[in-house]
């Protein structure tokens, strides 16, 4: 009797730390600030609608500190496809600064290091798949 409550409570501990429903990890280390002030925004688009400009059209979106120029901001996901946007607020106003013709006066990134021609990145070049076992997107921060 002793043993099948001791095997009943192992199950139960073993099924509360399960992930929640079908969910993975996505890790984005990001590397190359100039300073370590202000805060990194980050939007997460599911598809291309609003990507990257419209961070209020984003799936989901998460704010982190820079340390010693890097940052890491870890999400569970559902599996599917997404891409985001990073921007480096460094004077923590909450949005990108632009120059007077659109040009960003902060720090930028997107999903696989995408970069655009003549203005911002395609949502085609940065979007990824989260597959079941998570994954790990490394960016490099931008300035101009």
């Amino acid at each position: 009797m002793l043993a099948q409550s001791s095997l009943t409570c192992i199950l139960a501990l073993l099924v509360a730390a399960a992930p929640a429903g079908g969910e993975s990890e996505l890790s984005i280390r990001m590397s190359g600030f100039r300073s370590d002030d202000g805060q990194v925004l980050l939007a997460l688009f599911r598809g291309a609608d609003g990507f990257p400009g419209e961070p209020n059209k984003a799936w989901k979106t998460a704010v982190a500190k820079v340390s010693a120029g890097q940052a890491r901001i870890d999400l569970p996901l559902p599996s599917g496809e997404y891409a985001f946007a990073i921007v480096h607020d460094e004077n923590g106003n909450n949005a990108m600064d632009t120059n007077w013709v659109g040009m960003p006066k902060e720090g930028y990134a997107a999903s696989n290091n995408a970069k655009g021609r003549l203005g911002p990145p395609k949502y085609r070049d940065a979007k990824f798949n989260i597959g079941a076992d998570g994954t790990v997107q490394r960016v490099t921060i931008l300035y101009l």
